[in-house]
C-alpha cells in the first residue's frame, strides 16, 4: 500500500514494529513532503492577499516548485521502503546486493538534494510570505534540514556497505 494511502496511525505502527520497513529514509522523504506542504500553505496565505502584491509572481513560483516537489518526495517515501526491500532481498547474491545498494543510494540522495532546495525556498518564503505564518515556514525550513541530514545518513551507511563488498 503506498503511504499517503494509510492513515498515519497505521504507518506510525509500522514504523515503530521490529520489520526494517519503514525506516529512516522512508521518514527522511516524508520529512521533506512536510515542509513541502508547509510552504504551500504559507503560500497560499500569502497569494491574493492585498499586502502581498508585490510578491504575488515569486510566492507562485515557489509554491508551484514545493508543490512539485512534494509529489517527487511522496513517491520517493514508497521507493525507499522498496529499495531498502531489495537489498534484503538481493543478500543471497553478491551482484544484486551491489545494485541494490546502489540503488539505496540514489533514493536518499535524490531526497536530500530535493531537501535541500526546500530549504531555500522556505527561507525566501519566511522573508517575504504571510508574516502571521512565518513560524510556518520557518519550521519549513528545519523540516527540510532535519530531511536532508537524515537522507545523508542513509547514503552513508549504504555506501559503507557497498564498500565492505569490494
Amino acid at each position: 500500500m503506498k503511504l499517503q494511502e494509510q492513515k498515519i496511525g497505521t504507518f506510525l505502527r509500522d514504523l515503530a514494529s521490529n520489520n526494517p520497513t519503514p525506516g529512516g529514509g522512508t521518514v527522511a522523504a516524508l520529512t521533506a513532503t512536510f515542509s513541502a506542504s508547509l510552504i504551500e500553505m504559507v503560500c497560499n496565505l500569502t497569494m491574493n492577499k492585498k499586502a502581498y502584491e508585490t510578491v504575488h509572481k515569486r510566492i507562485n513560483e515557489y509554491y508551484i516548485e514545493a508543490s512539485r516537489i512534494e509529489g517527487k518526495l511522496t513517491k520517493l517515501a514508497d521507493e525507499d521502503a522498496r529499495a531498502f526491500g531489495e537489498v534484503m532481498k538481493s543478500y543471497k547474491s553478491k551482484s544484486k546486493i551491489k545494485k541494490s545498494l546502489k540503488y539505496a543510494i540514489e533514493v536518499p540522495t535524490e531526497v536530500r538534494k530535493l531537501s535541500q532546495v526546500l530549504e531555500k525556498i522556505g527561507y525566501k518564503v519566511s522573508k517575504i510570505g504571510n508574516k502571521n505564518a512565518r513560524s510556518d515556514a520557518k519550521t519549513a525550513i528545519y523540516l527540510a534540514r532535519a530531511a536532508s541530514k537524515s537522507a545523508l545518513e542513509n547514503i552513508v551507511i549504504n555506501k559503507k556497505a557497498l564498500a565492505k563488498l569490494g
